[in-house]
């Protein structure tokens, strides 16, 4: 196992219980959770369905319309980042081709730029391009107001401030989630591909 793999292993653990941790503190036992969505609290119930705009200038809302139902990796990500996010795409590529034709179909990319003031729709097009021009692969921006507000959700937030206001310390990781069977994961994309490929495999499965 490389030295990566080892890392991504033993942090794995730690992720899944960041995870559970948030659902449980989100959704209070006995409590009625403002925005639940079903009978049975879910952690895409703290997501907000702010409207989007993809790569191709589409309005969309991001729960309804790239959440429900679906298994998705999300990533953070902004187009003039330097060398972080342009490898960090170049992984999420290599696993694009990997998964084939369940891309747009079983699974789909969300990558959501935290420089919303730069990165129009058409410039996260031109980005995209550059890297192949992926199927499933949604860039997105909206208000900066919204983009906030979605990072916070996702957890990809520091409690130190000036970490916090440094975009490059939130890439590096994806977070993938299967909203129908309310299984969700984080992930370093440090991980051995072949062990992100299975993982996301598993998490996409529905039965």
């Amino acid at each position: 196992m490389s030295r990566a793999s080892a890392i991504a292993s033993a942090w794995l653990p730690v992720a899944l219980f960041c995870l559970a941790a948030a659902v449980s503190s989100a959704f209070p036992i006995g409590g009625e959770t403002r925005g639940q969505r079903g009978e049975m609290p879910r952690q895409s119930d703290r997501f907000s369905n702010v409207t989007l705009y993809t790569q191709h200038g589409k309005a969309v809302h991001f729960y309804d319309d790239l959440v429900k139902g679906k298994t998705v990796i999300i990533n953070l990500m902004y187009s003039g980042c330097g060398e972080i996010c342009p490898a960090n795409s170049a992984e999420l590529a290599s696993l694009n081709q990997l998964l084939g034709q369940r891309m747009g179909r079983d699974v789909t990319m969300l990558s959501l730029s935290i420089d919303p003031l730069h990165d129009t729709p058409q410039r996260l097009k031109q980005y995209w391009e550059a890297f192949g021009s992926k199927p499933g692969w949604l860039f997105l921006t909206g208000s900066t107001r919204d983009i906030e507000r979605l990072r916070r959700e996702l957890g990809a937030y520091d409690l130190d401030p000036v970490i916090d206001a440094d975009p490059s310390q939130h890439a590096g990781y994806i977070t993938v989630g299967n909203d129908n069977t309310n299984r969700w994961l984080v992930l370093p994309l440090q991980m051995d591909t072949s062990q992100l490929l299975v993982t996301i495999l598993r998490t996409s499965r529905n039965g």
